[in-house]
């Protein structure tokens, strides 16, 4: 994807992308580990109870299973988490660079990019509250996507020429 259709895509669904981000926060907060206990007692197939404890190597077949499966089940909690927390930091990063790219803009622009994009107000709100026509408004719209397209494309290459 182009930085500037990556741009716009940002713009457009930034409200979207902030709920997904809470969305994710929330899902970390409350992730529920899958609960190896539960799977290891159905995993035991022969009750203990008043019976003679049987040596076969079904038993330790059983318990190594048990045990594999504890261990499977903690790593994919574990990646589950980890990429829960992935997700989120690099669209929590890309939301802060944007924000950041748009408070870099002059004021004029800055106010007609978040009363567009951010607040999703109509051409004709957006027109009364700047108070300028939408021809200017289209104007200030389009120099402000073409800076932010600027500036993530220079920090794009700060970080190429930085490794």
């Amino acid at each position: 994807m182009e930085t500037r259709e990556y741009v716009e895509y940002l713009l457009k669904n930034y409200n979207e992308i902030v709920k997904d981000v809470e969305q994710m926060k929330f899902e970390l907060k409350t992730f529920k580990d899958i609960e190896s206990d539960e799977v290891i007692e159905s995993l035991n197939f022969s009750s203990p109870n008043d019976e003679k404890i049987s040596t076969s190597s079904i038993s330790d077949k059983t318990c190594k299973i048990a045990l594999i499966y504890n261990e499977v089940t903690n790593r994919m909690n574990k990646e589950s988490r980890e990429e829960i927390y992935r997700m989120m930091k690099a669209t929590e990063f890309e939301i802060t660079r944007l924000n950041y790219c748009i408070d870099r803009l002059e004021p004029r622009i800055k106010d007609v990019v978040k009363q567009i994009f951010i607040e999703k107000l109509s051409w004709s709100e957006t027109c009364e509250k700047c108070a300028i026509s939408q021809k200017t408004l289209n104007k200030y719209k389009k120099k402000g996507v073409s800076e932010i397209v600027e500036m993530f494309d220079l920090l794009v290459l700060k970080l190429i020429n930085y490794n």
